[in-house]
């Protein structure tokens, strides 16, 4: 039977593993600023997608058009080769007031509305993306995504 001071120290010692292990460990920070024909696109989608060595990492842009890479709910990515997804869509403005009955009833066979892409398809297709980039171990990293026709 182990005692009480035994018993302290080896659940002190599996946090302290666990602690090591956690999803921070290893993650380069990783940044830029996303741009469409020169000027920021803000609110663009921003996915790196690895092999099966990494795990994928996303950010939204902000309004100057800059994203930090989040993988699961830590900064930065993994080290690896990335094809990366880039996307922003035309929501349709919310209606304000929910409809009335009647005219959800009315509403209710139409097709929702269609989803307008602003940027080239081929950013947002992963098979497709000419965007490439490899993260490496060390220090953050900072990849500009110039975006064009």
């Amino acid at each position: 039977m182990l005692d009480q001071r035994a018993t302290s120290w080896v659940a002190a010692t599996l946090a302290l593993a666990v602690a090591g292990c956690s999803s921070e460990g290893g993650l380069v920070p990783v940044s830029g600023k996303v741009t469409y024909r020169g000027q920021p696109v803000p609110g663009a989608t921003v996915l790196f997608m690895g092999d099966e060595n990494t795990r994928p990492t996303t950010a939204i842009s902000g309004s100057d058009g800059s994203y930090s890479l989040m993988t699961l709910d830590s900064r930065g990515a993994m080290p690896g080769k990335y094809s990366v997804v880039v996307s922003k869509t035309d929501v349709p403005p919310d209606q304000g007031e929910p409809p009335s009955m009647e005219e959800a009833a009315k509403l209710a066979n139409r097709p929702p509305p269609a989803v307008k892409q602003l940027l080239p398809a081929k950013y947002g297709d992963v098979t497709r993306t000419p965007l490439q980039f490899e993260v490496t171990s060390g220090p953050a990293t900072t990849f500009d995504i110039p975006l064009t026709d």
